[in-house]
């Protein structure tokens, strides 16, 4: 089954929250799909600032990694677009922190977080 998202315009930037379990389904093909909804309803609203506030829960393997994050360059993500993910599920942290490496390697304005006022401040710095 899809991660569930929840958009919410904020002053700004596009908040948007997900819900789900990586281990049910398929973790890069819902992790891919997370990238385009956002993608689409950033161009349609105008917004090039997000926070992604992850509920997900479940381990976040490595393949899923490269493919979510490869996920960014097809589809033609801008590279102004700030994004920033707050990780609510501290076991898969790690895991998430390296997507932001890499992320930020391809060229991406791109920082993970464990809470959102953090997320906040730097989105609007």
């Amino acid at each position: 089954m899809p991660y569930a998202l929840a958009f919410q315009e904020r002053d700004g930037y596009l908040r948007v929250e997900g819900r789900g379990d990586r281990t049910t389904d398929d973790p890069v093909k819902n992790g891919r799909d997370i990238v385009e909804r956002v993608a689409m309803k950033c161009r349609e609203a105008g917004y090039s600032r997000i926070m992604l506030v992850s509920h997900l829960t479940g381990a976040y393997p490595p393949f899923a990694n490269f493919q979510v994050v490869s996920a960014l360059e097809q589809l033609g993500i801008p590279k102004e677009w700030k994004m920033a993910y707050v990780n609510l599920d501290p076991k898969s942290h790690k895991a998430v922190l390296f997507s932001e490496t890499m992320a930020v390697k391809k060229g991406f304005q791109a920082r993970v977080f464990d809470n959102e006022q953090e997320a906040c401040n730097w989105l609007n710095s």
